[in-house]
């Protein structure tokens, strides 16, 4: 096979960083506050392996030559999924080792074997026993809506385990895939990631309102799409999805209004330009005017009061890539690549 043909696949281990930095390396880009605590049994020594295919980001950790399991605990919330604004779904197969949620209930306990599904846009708060683990990292317009419904839930059905012998079967087989392989692998997962995370008519009763999510998601899908347009307007928006103006207002009512939403989703944005060291010389009154905020002193209490921090504190902590984009992945394959975020398979919006 042609080298230059082939799917490039990555490899990244923190045995090449000092021990004090593993931790820290292995999750700074994880979406999550993550906290360990030395066990005195060995460095955190672990090992990452993942490829980039289409829309997909594929990634599978495992923790070699240790004598008892690593823990560390897991917390992803309100603020942070504001911050970071991703988008995505995730699939994620326990070959061994366990995550226990701390709110038990209904697939609390995830144990070697089950696959899970967990929706990056909702609170994430668990205990890992780090094992071997594949994950894969799709995102959210490319599955129903619906599947919102199943966060954190095992997905233990004849379909579930179907796509489990899928991830497993990709994942082992990620060095003799070739590009032209790429499509048919995309379109053959996602057929039954669609079909494993369709809703049950208990999963549907649990919700409050399946139709009023959608609708929702219909409504911000719209809102993202003509985000930084100044004439978006609830007026506008009525008139473009086809809802009432007093239907839009009900909708928005617990988020604090149509126009605080619009606000927030246009300073998360923001953020995310600020952020970004590939943009070394904008000028922050020219964002906050790209962005419908006049004053650039209201944009900075705003931003300030969403964030923790000022519009010029982001720019100034900006000191690498936060996110690797799928569709610019490095062709350097089998290299460590400082900052690399395939290891908990992170998109870019």
């Amino acid at each position: 096979m042609n080298e230059s043909d082939a799917v490039p696949v990555f490899r990244f281990s923190t045995v090449d960083y000092p021990e004090r930095d593993r931790f820290h390396l292995w999750v700074k880009d994880n979406l999550c506050d993550c906290r360990f605590e030395d066990d005195g049994y060995g460095a955190f020594d672990a090992e990452a392996t993942g490829a980039a295919l289409g829309p997909l980001v594929i990634s599978g950790r495992r923790w070699p030559k240790r004598p008892r399991p690593l823990t560390y605990a897991v917390h992803r919330n309100a603020r942070r999924i504001r911050l970071d604004g991703q988008e995505s779904f995730r699939f994620t197969l326990l070959l061994n080792g366990q995550v226990t949620r701390r709110s038990m209930g209904p697939d609390s306990i995830k144990k070697s074997g089950d696959l899970f599904f967990y929706d990056v846009a909702q609170i994430n708060d668990c205990m890992v026993e780090a094992g071997d683990v594949i994950s894969v990292v799709v995102p959210r317009h490319l599955l129903p809506g619906s599947a919102a419904l199943l966060h954190d839930r095992t997905l233990g059905s004849g379909i579930g385990r179907l796509l489990g012998d899928q991830i497993l079967s990709l994942f082992r087989n990620l060095s003799s895939l070739q590009h032209k392989d790429v499509p048919g692998v995309v379109q053959s997962t996602l057929l039954l990631m669609a079909a494993a995370v369709s809703p049950t008519v208990e999963a549907i009763h649990e919700a409050s309102s399946p139709i009023r999510r959608g609708l929702l998601e219909r409504i911000r899908h719209h809102i993202d799409a003509h985000l930084l347009e100044p004439d978006l307007t609830p007026e506008r928006i009525c008139r473009d999805v086809g809802v009432s103006r007093a239907k839009l207002y009900q909708l928005f009512e617990e988020d604090g209004g149509i126009m605080r939403q619009i606000r927030r989703r246009r300073l998360r944005h923001a953020y995310q330009v600020l952020s970004d060291p590939q943009r070394q010389h904008v000028r922050i009154a020219e964002i906050a005017w790209s962005h419908g905020f006049s004053d650039e002193k209201y944009f900075y209490r705003l931003f300030k009061a969403e964030f923790g921090h000022t519009p010029k504190e982001t720019m100034e902590r900006r000191s690498g890539p936060a996110f690797l984009p799928y569709g610019q992945v490095p062709l350097n394959a089998g290299s460590s690549l400082p900052g690399w975020t395939l290891p908990f398979g992170v998109l870019n919006n």
